[in-house]
């Protein structure tokens, strides 16, 4: 059971906080990728390569995005699971036995997690980020709202290859359109009930920074998903339930999460 790691990120200071916590787990990674999705010089480019040698670095020319560059890294991953890691999130240093074992016990294609979220600035406030644990409660969950933690996601290289990897037509909530690809193709979910990721939310973060954008594509999504099936009541329900989230202004989202982590609950 070989393991990829792989991470899109812009390498700015400190994105590479978290690589020994995923150099150091309790079943180590046969491979670390990292796409730096920015331009870079040949003497930055050998600088990161001195300090980590351990990882294979992916240098796109120019800012490709994370779809595109999650793609680029997945062409080159040779382990036959794939685990996703994000610059920003911490990971607890059994995660890749969790989920090896979870992929062992239940015969699923994508494995996720629960998390443990908490607001920048109220880092001692931490609250949990839970979804279904088994296939048929996430399959029916995400065709309401996308309820997993893409930082978690472990999947079967070959199932995903098959699929095309991420879809490049979205250039936010490509996790959402990829998870309703996997319902499409017939694979199969599973989660371990546990937070073995720890995400911070701020004002960077393209959930809360680019919040139009991601409820947009993740609209498309849906609808994508709805004209396959030929649904025409679930395709209006999506316009109708995706034009009122749009109405909500930023202050009451924001307001909204801050009071579900006070109350220990998921964003």
């Amino acid at each position: 059971m070989t393991i990829t790691v792989l991470m899109a990120t812009r390498a700015g200071p400190g994105w590479d906080v978290h690589v020994p916590g995923l150099l150091g787990q309790t079943v180590a990674p046969d491979q670390i990728v990292v796409v730096v999705d920015r331009p870079t010089a040949e003497e930055e480019r050998a600088a990161f390569r001195a300090q980590w040698p351990q990882v294979e670095f992916v240098f796109n020319e120019a800012n490709l995005g994370i779809t595109r560059s999650v793609n680029r890294g997945l062409a080159i991953a040779t382990g036959e699971f794939v685990f996703r890691a994000d610059d920003d999130d911490s990971y607890r240093s059994d995660r890749f036995e969790k989920q090896l074992a979870l992929f062992a016990s239940s015969g699923a294609d994508l494995v996720f997690s629960w998390a443990e979220g908490f607001v920048a600035g109220h880092e001692d406030k931490p609250y949990l980020i839970s979804c279904p644990a088994d296939d048929e409660g996430i399959r029916l969950a995400l065709h309401s709202r996308n309820v997993l933690i893409h930082a978690s996601l472990a999947f079967r290289r070959d199932r995903i290859m098959a699929l095309g990897g991420y879809d490049e037509t979205f250039v936010n909530a490509q996790d959402y359109a990829l998870y309703l690809a996997a319902i499409r193709a017939g694979l199969r979910f599973a989660a371990v009930p546990e937070p073995l990721v720890r995400r911070s939310y701020n004002g960077a973060s393209i959930t809360v920074g680019r919040r139009y954008h991601q409820l947009m594509y993740s609209c498309a999504a849906r609808v994508v998903h709805h004209a396959h099936s030929g649904n025409r009541t679930a395709f209006l329900r999506t316009l109708f339930n995706y034009a009122f989230l749009a109405a909500i202004p930023h202050w009451a989202r924001k307001l909204r999460r801050r009071a579900h982590a006070l109350l220990g609950r998921g964003a």
